[in-house]
């Protein structure tokens, strides 16, 4: 048995841990699609199953699958260890000081804290309000399971208690957000009680906080729900309600239904409708919405009818369009949530999700429904609501499209309402969605890593490659010295095998041997699976004089330059070599031309 890394790596493909975030498609025996961290309209991000790596060619982010959740997620290795293990489940030893610090000490503590909570729903006899609430509500007991949906009970200590018997502190414990310093004195009492209790789950399945529901109210005033405040793992703004277990059928559908509750999403999950999240009450936010263009690029948003289900569907479209994810309304038949109507009709839930309109029809129609047309205060009071919403559209062809049909509606030319329009205000810049700068490399560059990935993929041309090319040809960090490798050990060996020339790579150094692995993955990114030998080598004898062309000049121009500097010393011997040399390089590239 080797290390947790080695594990993970044997038993997780990186192609299907990059498909959770990025829509990728099969070139050859490798996939490719649009990069993650940088905008792109053409594919240029490749990931082989084969070497267990992942490169974009256009902006140059590349490595492990490691590197990848690292980079994405925007954590530490810790974290992605962590990540990664669960998936592939392999067993991470507990308390690993490798593996300690502040985050997974949270995660660990609010892992044990739904077991709790769930243990009591299951077996307390102070929960059994509890149990008849989830009864009542329709809950099963494999949904229960499934969500691990808990009760805390109504004391100021239970839970606070069994965690200090884990051996966590107290401190530990209210940096997780489970307790709430006195404010008389020292310590802390815990910030669940009596309370329905939620496990709120990262995109990984990693328990980071609660939502609790109160059962009993003794004076009105108690909060009807209670979360975990922001801690160091848990965001409410960054996560969504039962996206750990939506989103392989919201891939599937190509479509993510978005509701206001938890109880929403637990009751459609209950129903075989699968692709539901919830946003725990909140209008969409920028951070859940580039969560959802992770798996898909629709979202169906099914809030509640009243009017803050209605302020929280229109504040979260202009979230939604600034990140160009289209968005549909369902419209429910019966009932004043998506629970209800589940309650009375699954199949009505169903039937509202497969008809869901586009957001803009949607509205019109309510627009125009609910004003006096005939008036111009009701004209005027059209313009005011659909305006804004048209202003945010991000396509300039769908924006002209909603104006033209304002403008029929309420009989103004377009021009007029165009000139009302507000103008749209632009999401602000953070670091998910910050392009980083794209190097764009030179012809020579880019010729130089090709020749080299064909020497590395295709070794039958190496002795072409090796008559034909000096390592000075080649322009590229890194990539003389991995030539150099490579010359070496074709002399030595007595027959030219992939696997033999790749492990001496590897011995000579890692770092080379992550280069070679990219640019073999650029060569594949090139030619076609079946590509035949002659289209290698007809690449290589276009290749090779360029390069040759391009080192001769680089060289012909420092030779002129020493020339200026030896007549200007009036150095008679080195100006005649000199002169020599530069006649001779001439020569060849009048050759080469």
């Amino acid at each position: 048995m080797g290390s947790p890394t080695e594990d993970i790596k044997a038993k997780l493909d990186i192609a299907e841990v990059i498909q959770e975030y990025v829509k990728l498609t099969r070139a050859g025996t490798n996939y490719k699609g649009l990069c993650p961290f940088h905008r792109e309209k053409t594919p240029s991000f490749m990931v082989s199953s084969d070497k267990q790596i992942f490169h974009c060619f256009g902006c140059g982010e590349g490595g492990d699958v490691f590197s990848f959740v690292m980079k994405i997620e925007g954590v530490e290795f810790p974290e992605a260890l962590r990540v990664l293990a669960a998936k592939a489940g392999v067993k991470l030893e507990p308390r690993n000081p490798q593996l300690e610090n502040q985050k997974t000490k949270l995660l660990d503590i609010n892992r044990l804290a739904a077991a709790y909570f769930h243990k009591v729903l299951l077996e307390s006899s102070q929960a059994a309000v509890a149990r008849e609430y989830v009864k009542k509500r329709g809950l099963s007991e494999l949904t229960i399971e499934e969500f691990k949906i808990g009760y805390s009970v109504e004391d100021w200590e239970a839970l606070q208690s069994f965690l200090l018997k884990k051996g966590y502190t107290a401190e530990e414990i209210f940096d997780a957000g489970l307790s709430i310093k006195k404010e008389r004195g020292d310590g802390y009492y815990d910030r669940f009680r009596g309370r329905l209790m939620f496990p709120l789950a990262d995109v990984h399945g990693q328990i980071v906080g609660f939502g609790g529901r109160i059962l009993v109210t003794k004076d009105g005033t108690a909060a009807k729900y209670v979360n975990t405040p922001q801690t160091a793992v848990y965001n409410k703004s960054a996560l969504l309600f039962a996206l750990d277990r939506a989103k392989k059928e919201i891939q599937k559908q190509k479509l993510a239904v978005v509701v206001e509750g938890y109880m929403d999403a637990l009751s459609s999950h209950q129903a075989g409708v699968e692709n539901v999240v919830a946003s725990s009450g909140t209008a969409l936010t920028q951070e859940q919405v580039r969560l959802l263009r992770r798996y898909c690029q629709t979202a169906a948003l099914a809030f509640d009818t009243d009017p803050a289900g209605s302020e929280a569907t229109r504040r979260g479209l202009e979230i939604a369009w600034q990140h160009e994810l289209e968005t549909r309304i369902v419209e429910l038949p019966f009932g004043k949530d998506p629970d209800e109507c589940i309650q009375k009709d699954p199949a009505a839930w169903k039937q509202a999700i497969a008809n869901a309109r586009p957001f803009m029809e949607f509205y019109f129609d309510k627009t125009f429904k609910e004003t006096n047309l005939a008036t111009v205060e009701g004209k005027k009071q059209a313009a005011r609501i659909l305006l804004p919403l048209i202003s945010h559209l991000p396509d300039q062809i769908e924006q002209t499209h909603y104006l033209q049909k304002l403008a029929s509606a309420i009989h103004v030319e377009e021009r007029h309402l165009r000139d009302r329009l507000p103008k749209a205000r632009q999401a602000p810049a953070t670091p998910a969605t910050t392009t980083p700068t794209v190097r764009t490399k030179d012809r020579v560059e880019r010729l130089s890593e090709l020749v080299l990935g064909i020497a590395l993929k295709y070794p039958e041309h190496l002795e072409y490659i090796i008559q034909n090319v000096q390592p000075e040809y080649l322009k590229g960090e890194g990539l003389a010295e991995l030539y150099k490798t490579v010359v070496i050990y074709y002399t030595k060996a007595t027959s030219v095998i992939s696997d033999e020339l790749f492990a001496e790579i590897a011995r000579q150094n890692s770092q080379l041997s992550e280069k070679a692995k990219t640019l073999i993955l650029l060569a594949e990114s090139i030619f076609e699976e079946q590509a035949e030998a002659n289209e290698y080598r007809k690449a290589l004898i276009e290749a090779v004089p360029v390069l040759k062309k391009q080192y001769l000049s680089r060289t012909l121009r420092q030779l002129q330059d020493e020339l200026t500097t030896a007549e200007a010393q009036r150095d008679q011997p080195r100006i005649q070599t000199l002169l020599e040399n530069i006649t001779s390089l001439t020569e060849e590239l009048g050759h080469l031309s």
